[in-house]
């Protein structure tokens, strides 16, 4: 069996966007007949067959029994299944929580598929102390929230109240490190005394935004 396919011909396109303009201008869909003077068709019933089509591929719904009885559906944006919408965060205030609305500088809609985990939002890395990990300075990092974290995996930290960095976790019994993955930096050792926290987990980068 062959499928039908949901791409519109050019008159179903002109069809559809004739219905959308009088919907917007006049607040109400055009009846058959004006659908046919306007497009050049002189029979109403081929006119229907044109609907119909866009009933089948989902643009619109017929309503029986009305003269105007044509309802547009909402369309569904194709990309909208594979991406995400994340919040870039900007600097974050000693004691504030990360992710802060009156932090958030914008949004990006990026692919799901560039994550290994799921991402809650997007922090822009300053600096090359991990850039043997791949992450180099400009990226955006997205970061899966999560207060917990295990010995190894690459981590969004807090560190002194309102530094935030990405560094690989050291985590042996009372030892906590934080390890650059780059010549010429050294691991930070969390003072006990002051602001440290597990911010989250590394979940993949956006280049180039």
């Amino acid at each position: 069996m062959c499928a039908m396919t949901l791409q519109l011909t050019s008159r179903q396109s002109n069809i559809l966007a004739f219905i959308r303009e009088r919907l917007e201008q006049s607040g109400e869909v055009p009846t058959l007949e004006e659908i046919g003077q306007a497009m050049g068709i002189p029979s109403v019933s081929a006119v229907l067959k044109h609907v119909r089509s866009l009933e089948a591929k989902g643009r619109l719904v017929i309503e029986p029994n009305r003269t105007r009885g044509i309802r547009l559906v909402q369309e569904t944006d194709p990309l909208a299944a594979d991406t995400l919408e994340l919040p870039l965060i900007g600097r974050v205030a000693a004691g504030e929580p990360i992710f802060s609305e009156s932090r958030v500088e914008r949004s990006l809609r990026v692919s799901r598929w560039l994550f290994r985990l799921k991402p809650d939002y997007l922090v822009r890395v300053v600096g090359d102390s991990m850039r043997d990990e791949g992450i180099l300075d400009g990226d955006l990092v997205a970061v899966h929230a999560t207060p917990i974290a295990r010995h190894g995996q690459v981590v969004a930290a807090r560190v002194a109240g309102d530094r935030f960095t990405i560094k690989r976790l050291y985590w042996k019994g009372d030892v906590i490190r934080l390890l650059p993955n780059s010549p010429g930096y050294q691991p930070i050792d969390p003072d006990p005394t002051e602001d440290f926290a597990i911010e989250g987990l590394f979940a993949g980068l956006v280049r180039g935004s």
